[in-house]
């Protein structure tokens, strides 16, 4: 494939949603460019702005928050796999508002239709479904523990 094709195709590809380095490396293997082509579009995308892997990461972290309802162990973990620096997810992850986290592990946890009569049975499948959802152990069991749900 021509460069300016591959780079036209990859302005529309990071315009259509946020994405990080590593998305873009595995999208530009699959159009059989050579290693120059593929450095000058990956510069030329980082340079005008195209790529920028914090602005993803926050945009990653606010969308799983808000609309999957993640905990930030299962987030850290999913931006570790796309290749972004610890210290770009540190940083955004810190930035988390934890009294409204909490409360959104609090909904969470109210909102679960768990169908089991023991009480021990119902305690311990709220805690594997939230620790599942990323939430920390020891807020699961806090909440859990305090609220008796």
């Amino acid at each position: 494939m021509e460069r300016d094709i591959a780079l036209k195709k990859m302005i529309h590809y990071c315009d259509y949603q946020d994405r990080c380095k590593k998305e873009i490396f595995t999208k530009l293997d699959t159009f059989e460019l050579d290693d120059n082509d593929r450095d000058f579009i990956i510069d030329f995308l980082q340079d005008e702005g195209f790529i920028n892997d914090e602005r993803y990461c926050r945009s990653f972290v606010k969308g799983k928050l808000n609309l999957k309802k993640w905990g930030v162990n299962k987030i850290k973990l999913s931006l570790i796999t796309k290749g972004i620096d610890k210290e770009i997810i540190d940083e955004v992850l810190s930035e988390i508002d934890q009294d409204s986290y909490k409360e959104e592990l609090v909904n969470l946890l109210k909102n679960k239709k768990i169908n089991e009569d023991d009480p021990y049975k119902r305690k311990a499948k709220l805690i594997r479904y939230a620790v599942g959802k990323g939430y920390s152990l020891s807020m699961v069991m806090e909440i859990v523990n305090g609220n008796e749900q």
